[in-house]
């Protein structure tokens, strides 16, 4: 169980570095566009075109806005940019020079850079490559009835989880079971909910050991029986959870526009392996931007993931739009 979960782990971080090293003989940009709204444009040696949500901006790039429009940007020093409706701005490297306001002085330039960089390879899950890991989702599978939501394929800040999943009748008679350290650990039966917490009294969840859980119908009789697929999680470390809250803290410090604020949450998660605290930051991002078909590509990608076929299936099919 345990290699299965980290394969699963490995496996996004190599297409994370795969990604990245299409692009390792080009220079590092100036800044990214992070958020994208209306007619947004990009002139760049003279040629204008349409702007795109996580487009790499070099020195000498201009970013036009028409009538309702707007765009963020962020630079590679760590700062963040908003422009407004009919305005333009030249990228000329950091954006004192446009007359941003800075941040704070005592905040390090390293862990700018360090953000810059973490936000440029989470956007890199809107591009093409590495859709082959999502290829079965197009084959029309019938949706499920039981289907376990959260966690799934996923590391957690917390040792007390809750679990969620859907199902068309929620008053059946379902097993909850959770497994650990190679046995069955906690089972209880639910019914007429589709979620549970897991309570003060149960087996105490460990960093670093790999859980599973699974439903399945109490009633004998069920006919056919119901059963979700194991769904697989790790606690994270208290170290690492501090590590983490420390990177919150300064993002919160600094805190850009709603859709590029969750998108930096969303990827400071994903790059610790916290699928689940990903994709309800991208969900947040959707909602504050729900005509960014980019977005739902990249939340499509985080739903396949964690095993939510149909909703990856639907994501996916409104970033295509």
């Amino acid at each position: 169980m345990k290699s299965r979960f980290r394969s699963a782990l490995f496996l996004m971080a190599l297409f994370l570095a795969g990604a990245a090293g299409v692009e390792s003989t080009v220079a590092s940009p100036s800044a990214v566009l992070t958020s994208c709204k209306g007619e947004v444009t990009v002139v760049r040696a003279g040629s204008a075109s349409p702007a795109a949500f996580g487009l790499p901006l070099n020195d000498g790039d201009e970013v036009k806005t028409g009538a309702g429009a707007e765009a963020e940007i962020m630079f590679s020093a760590g700062n963040w940019v908003q422009i407004g409706a009919n305005s333009s701005m030249k990228i000329k490297g950091h954006p004192a020079v446009q007359g941003e306001k800075t941040e704070a002085a005592s905040e390090p330039k390293t862990a700018k850079k360090e953000n810059f960089d973490v936000v440029q390879n989470f956007l890199k899950l809107k591009n093409s490559e590495g859709t082959s890991a999502i290829g079965g989702l197009r084959s029309g599978e019938k949706a499920p009835v039981l289907e376990p939501i959260a966690p799934s394929q996923t590391r957690l800040r917390s040792a007390r989880p809750t679990f969620r999943w859907k199902t068309e009748d929620p008053s059946t008679e379902l097993v909850f079971t959770l497994y650990g350290k190679g046995k069955k650990m906690w089972s209880t039966e639910v019914s007429g909910v589709t979620e549970l917490a897991y309570p003060g009294d149960a087996p105490a969840l460990e960093p670093g050991v790999t859980y599973s859980w699974t439903l399945e119908t109490a009633d004998p009789l069920v006919s056919p029986p119901l059963r979700t697929t194991a769904c697989f999680f790790e606690i994270l470390a208290p170290a690492d959870v501090k590590t983490l809250d420390t990177d919150l803290s300064k993002l919160d410090a600094n805190k850009p526009g709603p859709v590029s604020y969750h998108l930096m949450r969303a990827s400071l998660f994903f790059d610790r392996g916290l699928v689940h605290d990903a994709i309800v930051e991208t969900e947040s991002a959707v909602a504050n931007d729900p005509a960014n078909s980019s977005l739902h590509t990249i939340l499509g990608h985080l739903y396949a993931e964690a095993g939510r076929t149909r909703d990856a299936m639907e994501a996916l099919s409104k970033g295509q739009k």
